[in-house]
């Protein structure tokens, strides 16, 4: 009964806290619901793209992207810098042509403690006290990843499960971010496989630091991953990088990932993309120029 209560009075949230956001330069529809609150975080925003032949019947069951910095994707107002993904203008173009299933993307806003909710905890707590102590005087307060993952998986998850027609299946759940976004993406199909099938993971800050590249903290993270992977069989990953600003960081952590992903089963064309972008650095404009390639990737029409 409790249980039954709880998740009535969180419905009840969504439903009365829903706003309907309305562009000219928007392709489809947005659904804001705001101040959502996971236990122990603070609250934020979140943003249901839907399509613009929107069958809400339930006729059409639709795949569910997943993904963080939800502010920075659909409209310029709220973005980092000014700048947006245009994830509404990709996933508009590509159901246009039907390269890709019918699906919707959830936008989860950061909150001001982004760093420390995108930070993989288990990877972080396995680091010596030594490189935690650089970290935490960079950017305290360690981690909240696995908080934020479980607001992601057991209280937002559910919830958009029941207010849309999706298909809540693995196979139909998908996420995808940027940087420290990239981390937790990759983190989250670590932690929650049997509710995710792929993590696309866009320019992934491997150093943590933004004052050093420090390869040590990036290989340890590394380690953590490979150990906690999902069977490849059932699932896909997906990296990428540019090679200039914070990107440039990245080749020798990413040449290292690749390596012990294809040596853990990652080695198919189904499974596993990497990909290098000469001259792209790391910024909205730079994410938005490539990101219909993870889009169809993961969400290409494909009953595997």
């Amino acid at each position: 009964m409790k249980k039954l209560l709880f998740f009535f009075l969180l419905f009840a949230q969504f439903l009365f806290a829903q706003e309907v956001i309305k562009h000219p330069q928007l392709k489809g529809k947005v659904y804001r619901f705001k101040e959502v609150k996971g236990t122990g975080l603070l609250p934020r925003n979140v943003d249901v793209w839907v399509p613009a032949n929107f069958d809400s019947s339930g006729r059409t069951r639709y795949a569910v992207l997943y993904m963080h910095d939800g502010q920075n994707l659909f409209l310029p107002g709220y973005a980092f810098g000014g700048k947006e993904w245009g994830i509404d203008e990709a996933m508009d173009s590509l159901l246009r042509l039907k390269q890709i299933r019918p699906t919707i993307v959830v936008g989860i806003w950061n909150s001001q403690r982004r760093f420390i909710e995108y930070n993989s905890e288990d990877a972080y707590k396995q680091l010596d006290s030594i490189q935690k102590q650089k970290i935490d005087a960079e950017r305290p307060g360690g981690s909240q990843a696995n908080a934020y993952l479980d607001f992601v998986f057991n209280t937002l998850k559910p919830m958009i499960d029941n207010v849309f027609p999706t298909n809540p299946d693995m196979k139909q759940t998908f996420m995808m971010g940027s940087s420290m976004g990239g981390q937790i993406s990759l983190y989250a199909l670590c932690k929650y496989s049997n509710q995710l099938k792929s993590a696309a993971c866009l320019s992934t800050h491997w150093p943590i630091s933004l004052k050093e590249n420090n390869l040590t903290v990036g290989a340890s993270y590394q380690d953590y991953f490979i150990r906690n992977l999902p069977n490849p069989r059932n699932h896909q990953l997906y990296f990428d990088h540019g090679t200039t600003t914070l990107d440039a960081w990245y080749e020798v952590h990413q040449v290292r990932m690749d390596s012990l992903c294809r040596e853990s089963g990652y080695n198919t064309i189904k499974s596993f993309l990497t990909l290098k972008y000469p001259g792209a650095p790391h910024n909205e404009d730079a994410w938005r120029s490539r990101v219909s390639i993870p889009l169809l990737f993961m969400l290409k029409p494909s009953t595997w």
